[in-house]
């Protein structure tokens, strides 16, 4: 059963976030002075029938019965037109949401699970529904069915299936799943009710029931209709007592539907990279070739213009083989979010939208940790306690809104609450408090740049240690873990109002901008979304300031460091200034001065290994044109 693990934890969390979904429309329906929501109700019985015949296939029996007695109290409400307690319902789901988690981790769910289920259980209708059935008696349906077949001495397990009457327009083949069926025996295929009139009948509309035998256990044939589980009826039957069964048959993947190895992908991004790298290595024997005959120089373009096109077709076909849609990743965040809350004596209503939306694999697979982190900051620091809220005149409920969207090649995540906003003053005092910036310079800041000492490594406004702050691993954290996906983040804030943070990341992952500068006669690559601004002036414009040297741009005095000497080359000289213009450690503006500006390249950075694993603020490598390994700078760490 091991291999069916992977598709139920992808299926389970899509249950349970479509259930999510269905009881937000529940819980919404009374606001509006709309009764219940019939649809809702409905989709949320078919996602929880579906999430417990999914669970019967694996050793989770307390989550069976918690979602039998679920599905039991839908059921009613159904028939008799009540609401249900959504909070119950809701409860019921997240607890199912952490024991996906808990097999996922371990395999097993946790050993107080039949104690949580029972508990929970008891708080639907406020008494203890029927837990799944645990009789042993044999359905006489399958006992008639192994006593038709003719190797009647084999059978093991018998299965009623009835498709779905729509089953047609899905594209599902009832035949084709009924014979991936390990051991298969006997089939019969009946009518649940007389043939229509052959004027009435509709060709596309299944209305058959299939009724067979396996030699295989109950588990294995169950696991033949894993993707209809609401369509199957399954019953183990005693059989000899050596086990004798046919051989299974292979499974077979879904039609059009190739699963390939993230390793695969990467090494064939590798593999488009050099091409690129190959095409550019042409430009120099181009212009070798211009000096000695035109006309080769000329046919050497259009080819090196032809192999050009190929890599970069080839890069946006990967890179769309790439793209993964971010639900999978954010599903569990409205639950933790809630989890968080609860522990803090807060209430939270949090709202998430653009969640469907696709980015790389890598960025994806990134993502979930700052994101969370962001989501518990927000709610242990902006979200004020209910008794706060009302003596401000605000709701109860504190209003925690995730919107994701895309702006051309880039996605942008905004998180905003409604909570007290960040005090600017009291980010200073913390700061210097905790030595992380003088008190002179601290007052120097503005509104802006004072918020953005958040992410100074250590910093931290908690006066005690709790399980969602305090220890000094904050905001940086979360810069951090951006900045590894060639994201940025900013706060804006305003106290009383609430807080908004805005991620910005690329949502393809192959392919860098990079420009090449010169520093102390070495070649180096800096990402281009980490520069802000490219500036040329002259030498003279930059003025000594204290220790060192600051210019003005913007009408805003700017410090200058040079690029050379913060790695240890020489410095840069001449009558004209090269500048880089990026953000500090602290948020404010800082210019790097370089010897000189080369070309602007798409490359593919490689992660730095090996000797160059300890090396500070080095990103990664890339290769140019004329083989040279190129060392591509992490600014952020570098001024940090």
């Amino acid at each position: 059963m091991d291999d069916l693990l992977p598709h139920f934890l992808v299926e389970g969390r899509e249950l349970v976030e479509q259930a999510h979904a269905d009881l937000a429309r529940l819980e919404a329906a009374p606001a509006k002075g709309e009764g219940v929501d019939r649809p809702a109700l409905d989709s949320l019985f078919r996602a929880v029938h579906t999430l417990k015949g999914s669970v019967a296939l694996f050793a989770m029996a307390p989550a069976e019965a918690l979602l039998h007695a679920a599905e039991t109290r839908l059921d009613r409400a159904r028939r008799d037109g009540s609401a249900p307690d959504v909070a119950a319902l809701l409860a019921v789901v997240d607890q199912v949401d952490r024991w996906i988690d808990a097999m996922e981790a371990d395999g097993a769910l946790p050993a107080a699970a039949g104690e949580d289920a029972q508990r929970l259980i008891a708080r639907l209708a406020g008494e203890a529904a029927p837990a799944a059935p645990a009789s042993d008696a044999i359905p006489e349906w399958a006992t008639v069915l192994r006593d038709r077949s003719e190797r009647a001495a084999e059978v093991r397990t018998a299965f009623r299936y009835t498709p779905d009457a729509e089953c047609f327009f899905r594209g599902e083949d009832p035949l084709a799943v009924v014979g991936t069926v390990p051991g298969l025996l006997h089939l019969d295929m009946v009518t649940e009710q007389p043939w229509p009139e052959l004027s009435a009948m509709e060709p596309f509309r299944c209305y058959v029931r299939f009724e067979g035998t396996s030699a295989a256990s109950a588990e294995e044939v169950r696991a033949a209709f894993r993707l209809m589980p609401d369509q199957i009826e399954v019953a183990a039957l005693p059989g000899p007592a050596d086990g004798t069964r046919a051989p299974d048959t292979p499974q077979t993947s879904a039609p059009g539907t190739l699963r390939v190895d993230a390793v695969r992908l990467d090494g064939l991004v590798e593999r488009s990279a050099d091409l690129s790298v190959a095409s550019r290595a042409l430009d120099p024997l181009v212009a070798r070739a211009a000096a000695l005959d035109p006309a080769l120089a000329d046919a050497l373009k259009v080819a090196q213009a032809g192999i050009e096109r190929a890599a970069a077709d080839l890069q946006q076909a990967i890179a769309s083989v790439r793209l993964v849609s971010l639900e999978p990743v954010l599903r569990r965040l409205p639950r933790l979010a809630r989890d968080a809350a609860t522990g803090l004596g807060k209430a939270v209503r949090f709202e998430l939208s653009g969640e469907r939306a696709e980015v790389d694999k890598q960025v994806a697979d990134g993502l979930f940790e700052p994101l969370l982190h962001l989501v518990r900051n927000a709610i242990d620091h902006g979200i004020e306690p209910p008794q706060a809220r009302r003596a401000a005149g605000k709701a109860e409920a504190g209003l925690l809104r995730l919107a994701i969207g895309t702006e051309g090649d880039r996605l942008r995540i905004t998180l905003t609450d409604d909570g007290a906003g960040m005090d600017a003053a009291a980010i200073r005092r913390a700061a210097v408090a905790r030595e992380l910036i003088g008190e002179a310079e601290a007052a120097a800041l503005d509104e802006e740049a004072a918020i953005g000492l958040v992410f100074l490594p250590g910093f931290s406004t908690a006066a005690a240690v709790t399980d969602l702050s305090g220890r000094g691993v904050g905001m940086d954290a979360v810069r951090t873990a951006i900045e590894r996906l060639r994201g940025t983040i900013a706060i804006d804030s305003r106290t009383g109002q609430g807080t908004r943070v805005s991620v910005l990341l690329p949502v393809n992952a192959i392919a860098t901008r990079l420009l090449v500068v010169t520093a102390g006669e070495q070649r180096l690559g800096v990402r281009l979304d980490q520069v802000s601004e490219i500036v040329r002036l002259d030498s003279a414009a930059i003025q000594p300031i204290g220790r060192g040297q600051a210019c003005v741009l913007r009408d805003r005095t700017v410090p200058v460091l040079d690029l050379g000497q913060r790695l240890g080359l020489a410095p840069a000289t001449g009558d004209h200034a090269r500048l880089l213009v990026t953000d500090g450690s602290a948020g404010g503006r800082v210019a790097l001065r370089v010897d000189g500006f080369g070309e602007r390249i798409d490359g593919f950075v490689r992660e730095k290994s090996g000797i160059l694993a300890r090396l500070p603020a080095v990103s990664g490598t890339t290769t140019l044109s004329d083989g040279e390994v190129l060392l591509v700078l992490d600014l952020p760490e570098l001024l940090a």
